[in-house]
């Protein structure tokens, strides 16, 4: 009998024939600061978001995940980065001055999907872009970061990036100061269970586990790219 909870990768596609980006480097929205298309309600708004983005990212390593204050940010506005932006349930976002702090916007009828699985705290702030067809509402999320100490380094596969040679690793602390920077971690043992469905891994990305993936393509939700890098817990 299998032992473990098995996660894999996900990401906002990059797939042309999907976001309607043909170069696969760009989202397919943005924040704008010109007058004609203002991201943000005013400049309360946009300084309120820039402090917290700042704030969260000078205070990463930590492991408290202060939430956004709803209160004080109403929406942002993104518009789209190329006129074949095609519409997708997962939408990559440019979102200036976020340290990349957030992961992606979804249709409100994904994020439904969403909080039927078990989710850990997150950010979430509607987001509004007025240049799609079909006016759905949309949230922008970002979840907390699971800091690398958590990873079990010893029954993990990193591999160096340029040789694609397995390296022997025991600890974080062998990782922090490994000969070869340039590494991979490709199936990741995590030291304990983490009972949420979602988990972002400091510097790797965000993974979905197996039963969330399912449920996304059981509604055949578009816009999400699904990796072979795999994340696994002990039961």
């Amino acid at each position: 009998m299998d032992r473990h909870k098995k996660y894999f990768r996900v990401r906002p596609s990059i797939e042309s024939r999907v976001t309607g980006i043909r170069d696969g480097v760009t989202c397919q929205v943005e924040t704008r600061f010109t007058k004609s298309q203002p991201s943000f309600i005013d400049k309360t708004e946009k300084a309120y978001f820039q402090d917290y983005c700042k704030y969260l990212w000078e205070n990463r390593k930590n492991d408290n995940f202060p939430l956004i204050d709803p209160s004080r940010i109403s929406k942002i506005t993104y518009y789209k980065t190329k006129k074949g932006v095609k519409e997708t349930d997962f939408i990559s976002s440019l979102t200036d001055n976020s340290f990349n702090l957030f992961d992606f916007i979804v249709s409100e009828e994904t994020y439904k999907l969403l909080l039927e699985a078990n989710l850990p705290i997150y950010n979430k702030i509607q987001a509004y872009i007025p240049e799609f067809s079909t006016q759905r509402e949309y949230f922008l999320l970002g979840f907390p970061e699971l800091s690398l100490e958590n990873v079990d380094y010893a029954h993990s596969v990193i591999l160096d990036s340029f040789s694609g040679v397995q390296l022997r690793i025991n600890s974080y602390e062998e990782y922090a100061n490994r000969t070869y920077k340039f590494t991979k971690m490709h199936n990741i043992q995590l030291k304990a269970d983490h009972k949420y469905d979602i988990i972002k891994l400091q510097n790797t990305g965000l993974f979905f586990s197996n039963s969330l993936i399912e449920v996304m393509r059981l509604h055949n939700i578009t816009g999400l790219d699904y990796l072979t890098q795999s994340i696994i817990l002990p039961v």
